[in-house]
């Protein structure tokens, strides 16, 4: 995947841009009865701003007003009752896209990240950049994006691993930006985050400024550089021999851990009894094709690879792991 396609995929929250309010007397949440629409009227002789639906229900949610409301009052009502309680908030960020407000959120601190600025840092950074993944959170107007480099190390003969990094991040900063060390095995094309480079960036300076940018680039040459550690854990990994009658136990504990449900989680077992897992490096492969190949909700493949990283790790590994309780 080259940068035009990551910039396709992100599009649905590329364009959503952030506007901060500072609430104001003639600040309203306004209808339009000719045109049978509610709009917000910013105050301070700034133009009307339709809303869309998506917009009121964020509105409802950031006011606290009562789920089903909107459905339940008269639009009179409705707007009354938004303004006012919108009114007690006295600053706050409206989040617009193609003119609409489409929700309101906390003010914004932070200046919004240019995407495609983004996108040529991370390329400056890994050697033959190649995009592996982009997962779009709409709801948290969020994304990751999964990306490997040239180099690549053998756990074992005939299975490769190249190195990378994964990128959270929001345009608008809903989320705080975080990058983590990152690989793809290349016999599966399993991609799996580690916790051998996890960063999260300190808003000391703005959120699209000349600091995140010098981050970005040295975080995601550190992750890109983890691969030699990561190689010498999973090889260790192999050496964890599971006996026949601990198999079931731990890998539901890691089914559990990762939050894979339903069909998914059917999926794993199968796979589990077809390709019998002998060791713990055979566990986080299994967990791995479900959240590279079952998986599609954002939220829910980043749970399954951060479950993945911890059990990988010594210290989470012995708090998740049911053999380890025990003592072997």
């Amino acid at each position: 995947m080259d940068r035009v396609q990551v910039l396709e995929r992100l599009e649905p929250i590329a364009d959503v841009q952030l506007r901060n309010i500072i609430h104001q007397p003639n600040t309203t949440v306004a209808l339009v009865p000719s045109e049978r629409r509610i709009a917000f009227r910013p105050g301070g002789g700034a133009r009307m701003l339709d809303m869309s639906l998506e917009g009121m229900q964020g509105l409802a949610s950031f006011i606290g007003l009562q789920e089903g409301m909107i459905e339940k009052l008269q639009s009179k009502t409705l707007v009354a009752v938004m303004s006012e309680l919108l009114a007690e908030r006295r600053q706050y960020s409206l989040i617009i896209k193609a003119g609409v407000v489409i929700g309101f959120n906390k003010p914004a601190r932070h200046n919004p990240i240019n995407v495609e600025r983004m996108l040529r840092t991370i390329e400056s950074a890994v050697p033959g950049a190649e995009y592996t993944r982009v997962l779009v959170d709409e709801a948290r107007y969020s994304a990751s994006i999964e990306i490997v480099g040239t180099h690549s190390e053998p756990v074992v003969q005939g299975d490769l691993i190249r190195a990378g990094a994964m990128v959270a991040f929001s345009p608008i900063n809903t989320i705080v930006p975080e990058v983590q060390a990152y690989v793809l095995r290349l016999m599966c094309t399993n991609g799996v985050t580690t916790n051998d480079v996890l960063r999260k960036f300190d808003y000391g300076g703005n959120g699209g400024g000349e600091n995140f940018t010098r981050w970005l680039r040295q975080s995601i040459r550190d992750s890109y550089r983890a691969v030699g550690g990561i190689v010498t854990r999973w090889r260790q990994m192999i050496e964890e021999e599971l006996r026949p009658e601990d198999r079931a136990m731990v890998l539901e504990t890691m089914i559990r851990e990762a939050g894979i449900t339903k069909d998914a989680a059917q999926a794993v077992r199968n796979l589990a009894l077809r390709e019998p897992p002998n060791n713990t490096y055979d566990i986080i492969n299994l967990i791995s094709w479900a959240s590279s190949h079952l998986l599609e909700s954002p939220r829910q493949v980043m749970r399954a690879r951060q479950a993945v990283a911890n059990f990988t790790e010594r210290t989470e590994h012995q708090r998740i792991c049911p053999v380890c309780h025990r003592g072997g």
